[in-house]
């Protein structure tokens, strides 16, 4: 009879492997796994991706459940143009259109400029300013770093149109 190595003890024998390069089957499970989250965490018609996801389960989450626009968010969604999955950024692209019109307002109201801003976060009511630490909150550049995805989303599909459709004059 054979003996029965512990579950735990083989995903750590599998990390150890992998960092020695010894397991690209791990590398593509983990590719999956990214897909298999953007596919459950963002479909067309519904909110964008949290950190949390769909799974979050708690009245108070961490972050509050926000999209943390430095980088967290992006990160969510850097796989869909590139994996092919085009449509699971839908609703971030929806979530950049509405935030441009809520954030010409702060634009004009803190910094006296056109066009639109937004901080570090924002929620599913599209606030833009900026909220909890000062450190972190008067990081203005969210929109910018969202509109990267918009850039993303031409290069892979040529659409010339989608400045205009996403980013309102």
């Amino acid at each position: 009879m054979e003996k029965q190595i512990p579950l735990r003890t083989q995903q750590i024998f599998r990390i150890e492997q992998f960092a020695k390069g010894n397991d690209p089957q791990l590398a593509a499970l983990y590719f999956q796994f990214g897909r298999y989250l953007l596919i459950s965490s963002s479909q067309p018609g519904g909110q964008p991706a949290t950190l949390q996801g769909l799974w979050n389960d708690q009245l108070y989450p961490p972050w509050d459940s926000k999209y943390t626009v430095n980088i967290n968010t992006e990160m969510n969604y850097w796989p869909s143009e590139v994996t092919n999955m085009s449509e699971m950024s839908e609703p971030l692209i929806q979530m950049i259109r509405e935030l441009s019109e809520t954030g010409k307002q702060t634009a004009r109201d803190m910094y006296g400029a056109q066009g639109w801003v937004l901080h570090h976060n924002t929620d599913i009511w599209r606030m833009n300013g900026p909220i909890d630490g000062s450190y972190w909150g008067m990081w203005p550049m969210g929109g910018a770093w969202l509109c990267q995805h918009l850039w993303e989303k031409y290069e892979y599909n040529g659409n010339k149109n989608i400045s205009s459709q996403y980013i309102p004059r």
